[in-house]
């Protein structure tokens, strides 16, 4: 009989059960995941990644605010420059290479760019036409954000205009002394237009005393203005000043519109032979039967009345104008007219002399050769050796008197009163060395078209159109 012997433990590993072994599995696939999926110092490690980029960034915006002030440096000097340039363009230089480009260069080195502005004049585009463009570019190397550019380029672009600012009803051409004076109890009254002096003198347009006053539009003058002699704040001007535009002190020159075209070739132009004028007289009262003729002197004594045509006259010598005297059209309106020459004779030119009380209406033709002229000294074109009787003349015309048109005398002083056409388009403009304003004077150029002068003189501004 076989006997049973208990069953003794085995020295061997026992084996794992399945249940067992798939826990274990279970167990590594969940410590996996959790890997997996645990945050824990994720943040940081974003942040480590991303500091980089974040530094660029922050250096970047920091940067383009830097390059930005750059702009607006580089852009106010590029508007000064395209002034400058405008402002020489105003003068009549014109040359890019040599008057605008150093121009430009200089007003912008004054305003912290270095290097040399692109000029072009003329510049045209959508919005401007003949105007004046002033480029600056330079490069601005990078430094914060020098991981995403070296450098970066900075453009900046003006451009100017000249316009017309006023048509002045007085412009004295004189470039040193007092160019316009208002005299003591006399008032200048022309508010729709300028009185322009081209002096540099600080007193070149000059009210005398606080018994004189000048109502315009403005005062322009390359010099500056004065009261009682001593140069006024043009912000703030005295109270004898009624303006309605700031004046303009240190202002370009006004070239006389004139000096080209009114030359003696134009003004001898149908002038016929000497002594051509015929006239009659009745009592006081002389009367000329033939206009388009040459007087070798017109001499109105005192009292006398002299009766004109429509038409032109040439006169050879003087015109004077005794007291109570009177120079009249009385067949004129506002299309016929009369011109009054002082031609030269013999290498002469007269002069005018009116007395304070003198009446005078003349207006200017509105067609014809010389239409808009009224009153007008040869003083353009002249042969060498040419002289004048005087170079002073006196306009001291009574209350009432009129004259319409273009007095011109651009080489001689003048003493004025007068008033424009009391009726129909009124036009009064004078050019002239220098002017005394005495008594009480009104001027105009509203109506000069209308009365045939289309070219009158012309103050310019310069503005910034881009």
């Amino acid at each position: 009989m076989t006997s049973s012997r208990p069953s003794q433990p085995s020295r061997c590993r026992p084996a794992r059960s399945p249940v067992m072994s798939r826990d274990h599995t279970f167990s590594l696939i969940s410590a996996i995941a959790r890997l997996l999926h645990d945050a824990r110092g994720a943040s940081a490690a974003m942040v480590a990644i991303a500091i980089p980029a974040l530094i660029g960034f922050g250096a970047l915006g920091a940067e383009a605010g830097l390059w930005y002030t750059l702009k607006l440096r580089s852009q106010s000097a590029a508007d000064a420059a395209a002034m400058s340039v405008a402002y020489q363009v105003l003068a009549g230089k014109t040359n890019v290479a040599s008057d605008l480009t150093p121009a430009a260069s200089e007003a912008a080195a004054q305003n912290g760019y270095m290097g040399t502005p692109a000029v072009t004049y003329p510049y045209n585009d959508s919005v401007v036409s003949d105007g004046i463009a002033v480029a600056l570019q330079h490069s601005q190397q990078a430094l914060l954000a020098s991981m995403f550019l070296s450098d970066v380029t900075i453009s900046t672009k003006a451009v100017a205009v000249i316009e017309v600012h006023d048509n002045p009803c007085i412009l004295a051409l004189a470039t040193s002394g007092t160019g316009v004076e208002v005299d003591d109890f006399s008032r200048l009254d022309m508010p729709n237009c300028s009185v322009a002096a081209n002096s540099t003198s600080m007193s070149a347009i000059d009210l005398h005393s606080n018994t004189s006053s000048i109502a315009a539009e403005t005062l322009v003058t390359a010099g500056e203005v004065s009261f009682q002699g001593s140069p006024i704040n043009p912000a703030v001007p005295p109270s004898e000043f009624i303006l309605t535009l700031q004046p303009m002190i240190g202002a370009p020159s006004i070239a006389d519109p004139y000096a080209g075209t009114l030359t003696h070739g134009f003004l001898t132009t149908g002038m016929p032979a000497a002594g051509s004028c015929k006239s009659s007289t009745t009592g006081s009262v002389q009367t000329y039967s033939k206009a388009n003729c040459v007087i070798a002197e017109l001499s109105i004594k005192i009292g006398q009345t002299v009766d004109l045509l429509p038409g032109t006259y040439w006169i050879t010598g003087n015109l004077t104008i005794g007291s109570s005297g009177a120079l009249k059209c009385p067949t004129c309106d506002n299309i016929k007219g009369v011109t009054i020459i002082l031609i030269a004779h013999n290498n002469k030119i007269g002069y005018v002399n009116m007395a304070s009380n003198a009446t005078v209406n003349l207006n200017a033709p509105s067609s014809g050769p010389f239409a808009g002229l009224v009153l007008v000294q040869d003083s353009n074109g002249l042969a060498n050796g040419t002289t004048y009787t005087s170079t002073h003349s006196a306009f001291g015309m009574a209350p009432g008197a009129t004259l319409n048109g273009l007095v011109y005398f651009p080489n001689s002083s003048m003493t004025f009163q007068g008033n424009p056409s009391a009726t129909g388009p009124k036009c009064l403009l004078l050019v002239v060395r220098t002017l005394a304003v005495n008594g009480t004077s009104s001027l105009e150029t509203s109506g000069c078209a209308s009365v045939g002068l289309t070219q009158l003189p012309t103050v310019y501004t310069v503005a910034l159109a881009e």
